[in-house]
């Protein structure tokens, strides 16, 4: 007995969702992209001309120009206009990786307890590993930079940024190339942070002092847990301020 066939159609909304494409400019984008991470294309190198990546690809010229526009955002290139220019392959380096994450703190509006809470993630894990990898040079800059900032507590513009110099110095003796590159990109959002002077009253800055010098004491004897623990006990103390004064009420 045959099967009754219907006519019935099917929801077009369970069928299709809507197709995305690639624009041709990011695909030449990435394969180019591609050829310069896996390091077919060295930096230094020119890529070729404009008109040759037209021929080549079969992509129009204003689709080479974007391409080329999105490589140089990234850092990837470098593009000098007339008859001797060209683009060049340079690969970015942690300016241009601070300045972006920094550009975002301050174009999002990030507030000083989020800048705080950043560094009471990672601050902790690198002074451990500066009281293992710093060398005697590290530790003569970390060690200056304390003295200065204990002489600097009653001047508050000094005092900032010796404070931020010494994290940063301690960020620097740990190795850790990632985690150094954060650090720096946030150093002067916390610097410039709206609400820094209402968290930084004599007392406060007299505990830092305090809390400094055990920092200190664990990098010159290269105790890794007791400078983890003193880190982290300092910068939790300093961010509860932060939050009591800027969130009261």
């Amino acid at each position: 007995m045959s099967k009754e066939i219907t006519n019935s159609k099917v929801d077009r909304h369970l069928m299709l969702k809507r197709i995305s494409a690639p624009k041709a400019a990011d695909i030449l984008a990435e394969k180019i992209r591609d050829l310069i991470l896996t390091g077919k294309v060295q930096e230094g190198e020119m890529l070729p001309t404009e008109r040759d990546l037209v021929q080549d690809s079969g992509l129009s010229r204003s689709s080479v120009r974007e391409a080329l526009r999105i490589l140089g955002v990234e850092g990837l290139i470098v593009t000098r206009s007339g008859r001797t220019g060209g683009s060049t392959v340079k690969l970015p380096g942690s300016t241009s990786v601070a300045r972006s994450i920094d550009l975002f703190v301050k174009t999002h509006g990030i507030r000083l307890p989020a800048l705080l809470d950043c560094r009471l993630a990672v601050e902790p894990f690198l002074a451990g590993r500066a009281a293992i990898n710093r060398t005697e040079q590290d530790l003569a800059r970390i060690q200056e930079l304390h003295k200065r900032f204990c002489n600097s507590t009653g001047d508050i513009l000094a005092y900032k940024r010796l404070n931020l110099d010494w994290h940063l110095a301690i960020t620097r003796a740990s190795g850790n190339e990632v985690l150094i590159i954060l650090v720096e990109s946030i150093a002067d959002a916390i610097f410039d942070a709206a609400g820094y002077h209402e968290v930084t009253t004599e007392k406060i800055r007299r505990e830092a002092v305090k809390a400094h010098s055990a920092v200190m004491r664990a990098i010159e004897v290269k105790d890794e847990g007791s400078a983890y623990v003193a880190m982290e006990r300092h910068l939790k103390a300093y961010l509860t301020v932060a939050q009591d004064t800027l969130f009261r009420g």
